[in-house]
């Protein structure tokens, strides 16, 4: 790599993830998973998986937040928002977990993620809890 490459950047220093979430949700074959069924109380540990799935393999499931929901199961990501959960704040509700797992606020940047120490700390504690 050359010179004054740029070797280390976060998601939200090189785009808008507003941005990237609205070009998605115009796509069908980009899907959305989580690993454990959402709740209040986990809604910004428990961080989303995303793909774009080829034509076979599209998926119909309607919800994340749907008490049928099986974790780790694709969900279009536009039926993921259309049919978020009320109680987790619909609509706006989605696109705040979505870009908020891709972005690292001030808190975590100063406060829980601004050594290796806490980096890998919290990653532990994201997959163990």
């Amino acid at each position: 790599m050359p010179k004054g490459a740029l070797l280390h950047a976060h998601l939200d220093a090189t785009v808008n993830a507003s941005f990237l979430l609205q070009l998605a949700l115009k796509h069908p074959s980009i899907h959305i998973r989580i690993s454990t069924s959402l709740s209040q109380s986990n809604l910004f540990t428990n961080l989303p998986e995303f793909r774009a799935l080829p034509k076979e393999e599209l998926s119909t499931m309607k919800s994340l937040t749907d008490a049928s929901y099986e974790p780790d199961a694709w969900v279009p990501l536009k039926n993921a928002r259309d049919n978020f959960s009320n109680a987790l704040g619909g609509k706006e509700g989605f696109d705040q977990w979505v870009i908020g797992s891709m972005t690292i606020n001030p808190s975590e940047a100063y406060g829980t993620h601004n050594t290796v120490e806490k980096v890998l700390f919290q990653t532990v504690s994201r997959t163990l809890y």
